[in-house]
């Protein structure tokens, strides 16, 4: 019998151990570096926002030193138009 409660209680110190580290545990990783300036160079103005299964007309161009393409607009795919690059830059039409 004291082996069996002795097994529960060093369970339940493990458990709690593994809870009380997970809370303590950031919720999303931490991007630091030349990777997080890159992505904040790329993704200026287009951080949030963006639709699940749906096509978007994403324009890019070169980017600055480390950042090998940054995006210049973006806009969701509307059905029933055709869409071309233009000399404006894409034009639509039905």
């Amino acid at each position: 019998m004291r082996l069996l409660l002795g097994l529960v209680v060093v369970a339940g110190i493990a458990v709690g151990a593994f809870a009380l580290g997970r809370g303590s545990a950031p919720s999303q990783p931490v991007v630091t570096g030349s990777f997080a300036a890159g992505r904040e160079a790329a993704f200026s103005g287009f951080d949030g926002g963006w639709s699940y299964g749906v096509p978007y007309i994403v324009v890019l161009r070169r980017g600055g030193p480390g950042v090998t393409y940054e995006f210049v607009s973006r806009r969701p795919m509307l059905r029933g138009l055709a869409y071309r690059r233009c000399a404006t830059g894409i034009c639509t039409s039905r």
